[in-house]
């Protein structure tokens, strides 16, 4: 649970660092933002959420739906961290580890499924990805 908080916590605390940087008065300006990256930090600081709601759900049940979370959690972070990775996704390097860590974690406590969950991890991250390039060149 620790790990959690604290890979939620980086996601909020990143997206409030880049939010605040691209924009003198947060509160004033915040449609400046709109639609992107706004959709993005929301959807970072919504990952950041689920990651934790999903770890607090797991009750070491191994047919649970919350188990591939944080998995599909680090596997969109990952799409994140390689195509911002000059600019915000450097910084979401340790919210997508830990959110790995967590998933290697809880499967091998319930005996889960690895493998397909390394294919829903694979699988965000290449959603997330022709996400982005669909929503900016298409």
């Amino acid at each position: 649970m620790v790990l959690a908080i604290l890979a939620g916590v980086n996601c909020i605390l990143v997206v409030s660092l880049f939010a605040s940087y691209e924009t003198a008065n947060f509160t004033e300006s915040f449609w400046i933002l709109w639609p992107f990256p706004l959709i993005y930090f929301l959807e970072i600081i919504g990952l950041g959420l689920l990651g934790v709601l999903a770890v607090s759900n797991l009750r070491g049940e191994s047919k649970s739906t919350w188990s591939g979370i944080p998995w599909i959690c680090a596997g969109i972070l990952l799409a994140f961290v390689i195509l911002g990775s000059w600019t915000i996704g450097f910084f979401l390097i340790p919210a997508m580890v830990l959110y790995l860590v967590i998933g290697i974690i809880s499967d091998k406590r319930i005996q889960g499924d690895i493998p397909r969950h390394l294919i829903y991890f694979i699988a965000a991250g290449i959603g997330q990805a022709l996400l982005v390039f669909l929503t900016l060149f298409g």
